[in-house]
């Protein structure tokens, strides 16, 4: 369904939003949507090239063995195969993540699709092997002409140089465990407005909304799934629990 806006922009349901993802011409690129969906992920987290101008971006795509094929018994004994998804989460220096998708194209259509892609790398090969400009471009022409709303929210920045300074203080092994102190954190309150759609907002907000208003999805799994921070002393390890959320992805179909 698509609605049309004040500003004239139309906003689409997360069904058009799959649509437009597969009308996108280039294979390559398409195949990237289709993955960066179904991890609700950053482009940063599909792209495996960098532009020499990306300062401080890096790029933590997959490679050819970031998958398993594992299964899961629901609660009536019956057995369904998953597309278990490793990724290495941007915005928090690669700490893994699994993202857990039924195999079933009446439950997911983009699973198989995404598995067989995979399947024609190798171990070790970059299977989006661009970068995050080249993705934007090459999925621009999908999206023209739609927007999407951006709620209410906090921009959040850290002194990097400090952080850095902090970190370097303890050993290397568990850097990743160490959490900014209050006073080295900034935070910017941002209004609800529109935003012009591209891939990253069709990504990122329509699969958490498809997440939460069609599986039920509450917080703490949106963010297991996302690979935002959780609270608990178990944050570094909670990202690869897929089955605390998998029961939702199978009761319902498209």
């Amino acid at each position: 369904m698509k609605y049309l806006t004040r500003n004239e922009g139309l906003l689409p349901d997360y069904r058009k939003v799959r649509d437009l993802i597969q009308s996108t011409p280039e294979k390559r690129f398409r195949m990237g949507g289709m993955y960066g969906y179904l991890i609700a992920g950053r482009v940063s987290e599909i792209v495996t090239k960098a532009c020499p101008s990306d300062e401080g971006t890096t790029p933590y795509g997959p490679q050819g063995r970031d998958y398993s094929i594992m299964h899961y018994q629901d609660k009536n004994k019956q057995k369904h195969e998953v597309l278990v998804l490793h990724v290495k989460t941007s915005k928090r220096e690669g700490l893994p993540r699994d993202v857990g998708i039924p195999l079933d194209s009446r439950l997911e259509p983009f699973a198989e699709k995404v598995r067989e892609y995979f399947q024609t790398f190798g171990p070790n090969d970059p299977v989006f092997y661009y970068t995050r400009q080249q993705l934007y471009e090459g999925t621009r022409e999908a999206f023209d002409g739609y927007i999407y709303p951006i709620e209410p929210y906090t921009i959040r920045k850290i002194d990097q140089p400090k952080f850095r300074e902090i970190k370097n203080k303890v050993p290397e092994e568990l850097r990743i465990l160490v959490k900014p102190p209050k006073d080295i954190v900034y935070e910017r309150k941002i209004p609800r407005h529109y935003r012009r759609l591209a891939l990253h907002g069709a990504m990122r907000h329509y699969r958490t909304m498809e997440l939460a208003q069609r599986f039920g999805f509450i917080k703490e799994e949106r963010d297991i799934y996302t690979g935002h921070t959780t609270s608990g002393s178990d944050d570094r390890y909670s990202h690869l629990n897929w089955r605390q959320y998998f029961p939702k992805l199978i009761n319902k179909y498209l």
